[in-house]
């Protein structure tokens, strides 16, 4: 039951399908609300993965939050995760990482 509501509410590459049809074949509010629901998703899943440490799992979703960051102008925040990952993995030393 999970993954038939997950496939079904959650915004994936069927969106790129239905985006293509034509005008009043598509149902935007129904397309905006599963993007809405990946959203609220990675933004739990972020929640989860810091409240329990697994510091993996926040770099994989900060990953996913800069190009949203970027689309929706908030370039300073993007700017700085993005030099964030940049400094753990090439700048600061071993002990940093």
């Amino acid at each position: 039951m999970a993954n038939e509501l997950a496939s079904t509410y959650i915004a994936n590459h069927q969106l790129h399908r239905m985006r293509q049809k034509p005008g009043k074949e598509r149902d935007e509010q129904f397309e905006n609300a599963l993007l809405l629901n990946k959203y609220f998703l990675l933004y739990e899943e972020l929640l989860h993965a810091m409240n329990h440490g697994d510091i993996a799992h926040v770099e994989l979703c900060i990953v996913q939050w800069i190009p949203i960051l970027k689309a929706t102008g908030k370039h300073k925040y993007a700017t700085h995760m993005t030099n964030f990952l940049l400094n753990v993995h090439f700048v600061y030393s071993e002990g940093l990482r």
